[in-house]
């Protein structure tokens, strides 16, 4: 059935833009991870947690992905050839310059997807306190606010009623929607500790307190928000990935 969907929705694209489509956008075939590089702090503590997620997202899902994430400046034009970014620290971090923060409001106004992920998963971390400032920063008129659990990404792939984590330090996401879609999304429960495995398929951290089945609710929430991403309208549930990449590309300023 998600197959099916997916091609309805391809096809309902290339009737759309026809011949408008650029080359990046129709040659598209497998999904990429960025991860966000910034000065100061630690901005790659789970460095196996992308590629980890990846595979699961292979196994549990019809999307086809890159295994090997990438690691992109803010300011990299290849930023808006990727619909989803993810931006992990376990410290806190310098102020994004305000060209950066410009650049970044406008990839998440024009259908890009950041997901923020404290690592250190402590109660009021300095790269919670660094997180925060940036977000007032970045949208001053649009705070975070609490995820409730009726929002689609508790139900884009997996039906879930619970936050997961390597540490649960709150029960619940934050995130910040434009125009009834959520742009961004930050867990303060190192998703990607939980997601991290190295090569020899052994996981890299211990879960506190849940033990294996808090390690598949975060995986299963690590796939619902890549799916959540995926999908410009998630209850209309028929404008795909081509045409995310396609309106970043239309605002993307070579």
């Amino acid at each position: 059935m998600r197959k099916l969907l997916t091609i309805l929705g391809l096809v309902l694209f290339f009737a759309v833009w026809g011949e408008n489509i650029s080359p990046a956008v129709a040659g598209y075939s497998n999904l990429t991870l960025p991860w966000i590089k910034y000065q100061g702090g630690n901005d790659n503590p789970r460095p196996e947690a992308l590629r980890s997620l990846l595979a699961q997202v292979t196994r549990r899902t019809s999307i086809e992905v890159n295994r090997e994430p990438v690691a992109l400046n803010i300011y990299d034009p290849e930023l808006f050839r990727h619909p989803f970014i993810y931006m992990g620290g376990d410290e806190a971090f310098d102020p994004f310059q305000e060209k950066d923060l410009k650049i970044l409001r406008n990839y998440l106004s024009y259908g890009g997807f950041l997901l923020i992920d404290d690592n250190s998963a402590q109660v009021d971390s300095a790269f919670d306190a660094s997180v925060r400032k940036m977000v007032l920063a970045l949208f001053p008129q649009n705070p975070l606010r609490k995820i409730s659990r009726d929002h689609s990404i508790f139900r884009s792939f997996y039906l879930l009623n619970s936050v997961s984590g390597r540490s649960i330090v709150k029960p619940y996401l934050e995130g910040i929607s434009i125009k009834g879609r959520t742009v961004l999304v930050y867990s303060s429960n190192d998703q990607g500790g939980a997601w991290s495995r190295n090569k020899l398929g052994q996981w890299n951290y211990d879960v506190v307190a849940g033990g294996h089945r808090q390690r598949q609710l975060s995986i299963r929430l690590g796939v619902n928000i890549i799916m959540y991403a995926l999908t410009l309208d998630y209850k209309k549930d028929m404008v795909h990935l081509p045409i995310i990449l396609e309106r970043l590309r239309r605002y993307n300023p070579k």
